[in-house]
């Protein structure tokens, strides 16, 4: 964001640097006079030259996709932009606001309303982008790929987890010790389960006396609507996926907060792709631009998209370079 943030400036200064004038004296050839120190006078172009090998291609490439985002923003992502900007704004204020001058001279900035402008841009930047890749990029065949590989009917469990009584500071065979002993209790627990007539009701009644899981330990154990977006930890979702309606693990589940015992209540039929394919979308477009260099490669292709051509020699090399580089860190 700290170079964004340096050539949104460096955009905002460069129109009072190439126009600020009224009246530019001329050379005879036609070339507008910048500056003159001491009878020498340096023109626009010699300025221009040197802001392309300057970092000029950054800030061509920003003026183009300031104005792409221009065209294809609508009202609706604007206001979208618009709010999520203002509330990472107010937590960066929260965070700095006994330093927040400091903070903002760091970033290069002089105010806060700067600070929000550039958040802002990178929201609808991002909003742009995302869009872009849902209309333009995914097709319908790795739409149906993720809908079959990753939807599933959600579920419904009630589990028990048992903790081992680790410290920082116990040798390593003090915790292994720690964990055996939670790993039997949970074995305990399970075949108490196994053993009973009804075995929903038992995991109840043990999950809310022993269950180390304080959010679910007073419903017994009880996790509603579970999928695989749930934010479970992979070890527990796969095993509820992988269990019968009506089943038990057959060995307690190891993860990273202990050993759990897991029952399922329920599962519901797979949603229709039709029901689901917003979310769909949401998800492969964060994936897509979970890679290396992702946006920057896919802006590439929103910008070809309107038929973008540079004429400039060096800004075309500087381009295109970048673009190959990028291209092949993100194979």
């Amino acid at each position: 964001m700290k170079n964004k943030k340096k050539y949104l400036l460096l955009l905002l200064c460069l129109p009072l640097l190439m126009t600020g004038c009224k009246k530019i004296p001329q050379l005879q050839d036609g070339k507008q006079v910048i500056v003159e120190v001491n009878g020498k006078q340096f023109t626009a172009e010699e300025f221009f030259d040197e802001l392309k090998e300057a970092g000029g291609t950054g800030v061509l490439i920003n003026l183009v996709s300031n104005y792409i985002t221009e065209q294809e923003l609508t009202d609706e992502m604007e206001k979208d932009a618009k709010e999520q900007a203002k509330a990472e704004y107010d937590q960066m204020y929260a965070m700095y606001a006994n330093q927040w001058n400091d903070f903002l001279n760091y970033n290069g900035l002089t105010n806060g309303e700067q600070l929000l402008e550039v958040i802002e841009e990178s929201y609808k930047q991002n909003a742009v982008l995302e869009n872009y890749l849902k209309n333009d990029v995914i097709t319908e065949e790795e739409i149906q790929e993720y809908y079959d590989e990753n939807i599933y009917g959600e579920i419904t469990v009630r589990h028990i987890l048992i903790t081992p009584e680790v410290e920082d500071d116990m040798t390593d065979d003090e915790k292994t010790e720690a964990k055996n002993k939670a790993l039997e209790e949970a074995k305990s627990l399970l075949e108490q389960i196994k053993n009973s007539d009804n075995k929903e009701e038992k995991i109840t009644e043990l999950a809310k006396e022993k269950s180390d899981d304080t959010g679910t330990a007073s419903e017994g154990g009880l996790l509603v609507n579970i999928t695989n977006e749930s934010g479970l930890v992979e070890e527990f979702w796969e095993a509820s996926l992988n269990l019968g309606v009506g089943e038990l693990t057959a060995e307690p589940v190891e993860t990273e907060f202990g050993y759990h015992i897991i029952y399922k209540v329920s599962q519901n039929e797979k949603p229709a792709l039709d029901t689901v394919r917003d979310r769909v979308l949401d998800n492969l477009t964060t994936e897509m631009l979970s890679a290396t260099n992702a946006s920057q490669v896919y802006w590439a292709g929103l910008r070809e998209k309107y038929n973008m051509v540079i004429y400039d020699d060096v800004i075309k090399e500087a381009y295109d370079s970048t673009m190959k580089n990028l291209n092949k860190e993100t194979e």
